[in-house]
């Protein structure tokens, strides 16, 4: 498997149907905004799957990914033994284990662009959460290196656990599947997936804002906040999972929350109104 064959296949998603999944929201019988980061997620899954009608944007199926290079952390997972694979069930999401063993930067992304496609497709997967057992935190030398472009970035970092999960975000996109961002590791795959083919970071949302140091910095560079801070100080994917539960929320409201032309509502309270709410932003 070719990488670059992979970001060849990523393409835009579609900014029209995100912002018709926002009209929605904003048409709902509630006040313009009010749900927040869960508008925003599901508006941009409208994107990525390329529909905003209600029938199509429904609840998908999700997963953590757990990346890993520890057998005995991968033991514990496959066992359950692990507190993000309780709350990943609450959440109604299974998790796959996945033990990176690549000797080479080209071989860990096409590692975990291999494994996550397969579990993609076996799985019928529609969205991912990508997290990692493993202790990390923000060094300043990381920091120096994210100035570095395109393949070197990976280079200098040189850890084959956050380039196998890289390699998953870019699958991820080429395969429209979103991918939900929690924890140091998951961030600076993003990070190196942008600069790889910065589209693909369309993709990705952020679930949790981990108390690991330098999470905030990771995502301020990339543009996002994330709608979940537990101060866990771990970046194995608890807080994504958590955030699937909003995720699904947000989805319920979209389908089941009627706009004022579904409840045959043509006379809107004035200070309620769609058009005073807009020009009040």
């Amino acid at each position: 498997m070719d990488i670059n064959n992979i970001i060849e296949q990523i393409k835009p998603i579609d900014s029209q149907k995100v912002d018709e999944a926002q009209s929605r929201f904003d048409n709902l019988i509630k006040p313009v905004g009010s749900l927040a980061k869960l508008e925003e997620m599901v508006s941009r899954y409208a994107g990525i799957i390329g529909s905003a009608d209600k029938k199509a944007v429904q609840y998908p199926k999700k997963a953590l990914l757990l990346w890993s290079a520890d057998t005995q952390a991968v033991a514990k997972a496959m066992q359950g033994e692990l507190p993000v694979v309780l709350l990943a069930h609450e959440a109604k999401a299974e998790v796959y284990p996945l033990m990176t063993t690549a000797v080479n930067l080209e071989d860990a992304l096409e590692e975990g662009a291999i494994l996550t496609k397969e579990y993609i497709t076996t799985e019928k997967l529609q969205m991912v959460a990508l997290g990692s057992p493993e202790q990390y935190q923000l060094t300043e030398q990381m920091e120096a290196l994210l100035e570095l472009k395109g393949i070197e970035f990976l280079q200098k970092l040189d850890d084959h656990v956050i380039t196998a999960m890289t390699g998953a975000v870019l699958q991820a996109a080429a395969c429209k599947v979103p991918v939900m961002l929690d924890g140091i590791a998951a961030c600076l795959a993003a990070i190196a997936a942008g600069k790889l083919a910065p589209v693909s970071l369309e993709y990705c949302l952020a679930g949790h804002v981990s108390a690991e140091p330098g999470m905030e910095k990771l995502l301020n560079w990339l543009q996002m906040s994330a709608p979940l801070r537990l101060a866990i100080n771990s970046g194995a994917g608890e807080g994504a999972v958590l955030a699937f539960t909003l995720f699904d929320a947000g989805i319920k409201a979209y389908n089941e929350m009627e706009t004022f032309a579904e409840a045959g509502v043509h006379a809107e309270m004035e200070e309620f109104s769609h058009s005073v709410q807009v020009k009040g932003k």
